[in-house]
């Protein structure tokens, strides 16, 4: 193990240089090619599979975008069925999802009540049924072992996009259905997803649409499906620029007028009839009370007007039906999930060309999800075996982070006889993202963040990243590594990491930098890093073969070019 004040071990000088790195995302932006390759003084590119065009280094990348991270069984599996064809069997594979969970009395003090004789019973019952604590493990389980990946990744890059906090939704059976929202509605169509999500009681809650009334509406759910889930404050070009005015403004897709409009659609909804005194249902979607309808006419978007006299139902389909068809939700949304998905700068032709696929998916049909993320992760700018943008890439969230490195070294349990429990959202939530509990609307970090000093480089997962998180990357790879989770009151089987596959290449300290290279890097760790990983397990002594692979996978898991996926 590596304590963090010894700047004199080699492997912590390349870990300071790493972490100094990692706070900028051009820092790990230099392409490069295998260090093998280098090594031999050649420049020829990874081997191919004859059978299929996916290479090893392709393929990595790939699943770091399709996945919550590569493992070597998929990454070979991917290479000899296709990419095609493992988002076919992704795209058809059942969700793995969140169960529904019992409601319980509002007042926990009802729900839990205090137990003087034994305080833990209470303790246990807050946790299990008024905190995020069932979701956020299942979160991670589905995330290290389901097999419906892509639905997995593409739900929580929409869970980022259409916000409900468990800051202000406590319970974890309010906020189950949501989730259960998300997966059903992935691959489905935006349009559908908008509609569910509108009448979802925990968005209800969460942006005040239940209880919206005639006589005193809210605007908040018609603000934030306008600026967050739809088209966004100022008008784009279908490749995401910015349209302007004449005098070179942006022009603003809505106003404070069209803001009260909608909010006066969304009037009359409430949560369905409570299962039992003080248990609100959180979980059938909301209806409406037409006594509560705003029924005079409404102007929406582009000068739409909404006759009087018509039903709740009738002025939400009708309002959801003006907000899809506006063309700024193709670029708006698009160019959202290509960030979460594939690189936080995509180039003009690739927002366009992803949102073409929104406006239409070959058979006439807008707003199709399945094809929209086919179309992100087929496109010519996410394949290939590396990049040579220097803006390209992602910085790898926390709960990511997490992932990508459980599930490179098949984790278990801490005593590695079963399977992880997942409880590793407080190892996410000290780096920066507390699982399905985001602090605003906003989401965990800003989607059109810039990277401090970078030109204008946009790095969203950068805005929650400063010193500290930084070190806690490090000293979560550190515990991973070097220990484990233990089992403990909240994680009744621990997590490990299995590095087993690896203790075959021990005693070849050339060979096992590039098993690493291939699984963590696609192939492209810099000729630099590679000599000092060689350099660091050469000096730890041949008869502890763990403890050479381990400082390994630690100098590569915490350098800014495993950091800042490319």
């Amino acid at each position: 193990m590596f304590p963090i004040r010894n700047p004199k071990h080699p492997a912590r000088r390349l870990l300071s240089l790493a972490t100094i790195a990692a706070l900028t995302l051009l820092a790990a932006a230099v392409p490069r090619i295998s260090v093998a390759t280098a090594a031999r003084g050649g420049t020829l590119p990874l081997t191919t599979n004859p059978v299929d065009p996916t290479t090893q280094g392709d393929a990595v990348r790939f699943l770091e975008q399709a996945t919550f991270g590569p493992t070597s069984d998929l990454v070979n599996y991917v290479r000899a069925v296709g990419t095609e064809n493992y988002l076919n069997e992704q795209f058809a594979a059942p969700a793995s999802s969140y169960p529904t969970l019992p409601l319980m009395n509002a007042d926990n003090n009802i729900g839990c009540p205090p137990n003087p004789s034994d305080p833990s019973v209470r303790s246990l019952c807050l946790r299990d049924n008024y905190s995020m604590y069932p979701v956020q493990n299942r979160f991670f389980e589905n995330a290290l072992y389901g097999q419906d990946q892509l639905r997995q990744r593409v739900a929580f890059a929409l869970h980022q996009i259409f916000v409900v906090s468990g800051v202000e939704i406590p319970q974890p059976s309010w906020m189950t259905p949501y989730l259960q929202t998300l997966d059903r509605n992935a691959f489905g169509n935006y349009r559908q997803l908008l509609y569910e999500i509108t009448l979802n009681p925990a968005m209800g809650n969460y942006l005040d649409m239940a209880g919206n009334t005639r006589t005193n509406p809210n605007e908040n759910y018609a603000r934030e499906i306008l600026q967050l889930f739809s088209i966004g404050t100022v008008k784009l070009n279908p490749d995401g620029t910015v349209q302007r005015d004449a005098a070179g403004q942006p022009i603003p897709t809505y106003n404070q007028t069209a803001v009260d409009n909608f909010a006066r659609v969304f009037t009359g909804w409430n949560r369905a009839a409570a299962p039992s005194p003080n248990v609100p249902n959180y979980i059938a979607p909301m209806i409406a009370n037409e006594n509560n309808h705003d029924r005079n006419a409404k102007t929406l978007l582009r000068g739409e007007v909404l006759p009087a006299n018509r039903t709740a139902a009738q002025d939400l389909n009708a309002a959801l039906d003006n907000i899809f068809n506006d063309p700024n939700v193709g670029p708006f949304i698009g160019k959202q999930l290509i960030q979460h998905l594939v690189t936080s700068n995509p180039s003009l032709a690739y927002v366009g060309r992803v949102t073409n696929v929104f406006n239409d998916n070959g058979a006439g049909v807008r707003g199709d999800l399945k094809a929209v993320v086919r179309a992100i992760l087929l496109d010519e700018e996410a394949r290939g075996d590396l990049k040579t943008d220097p803006n390209y890439g992602r910085l790898r969230h926390p709960a990511q982070f997490v992932t990508n490195l459980c599930r490179a070294f098949n984790a278990k349990s801490a005593d590695g006889s079963t399977t992880s429990d997942g409880y590793l959202n407080p190892q996410s939530s000290t780096l920066g993202m507390d699982v399905f509990r985001p602090p605003s609307v906003f989401s965990y970090f800003p989607p059109g963040y810039v990277v401090p000093d970078t030109g204008g480089v946009r790095g969203p997962e950068f805005g929650i990243l400063s010193t500290s998180t930084a070190i806690r990357r490090i000293n979560f790879v550190n515990t991973m590594v070097f220990a484990r989770i233990a089992v403990g009151t909240n994680s009744p089987r621990g997590t490990s990491l299995d590095f087993s596959a690896l203790m075959p290449l021990a005693d070849n300290p050339p060979q096992l930098a590039e098993e690493l290279n291939q699984l963590m890097l696609h192939g492209t760790m810099s000729p630099e890093m590679y000599k000092n990983i060689i350099e660091s397990v050469s000096v730890v002594a041949a008869m502890n073969p763990l403890k050479r692979v381990r400082t390994a996978v630690y100098l590569v898991a915490t350098s800014s070019q495993y950091q800042v996926e490319r």
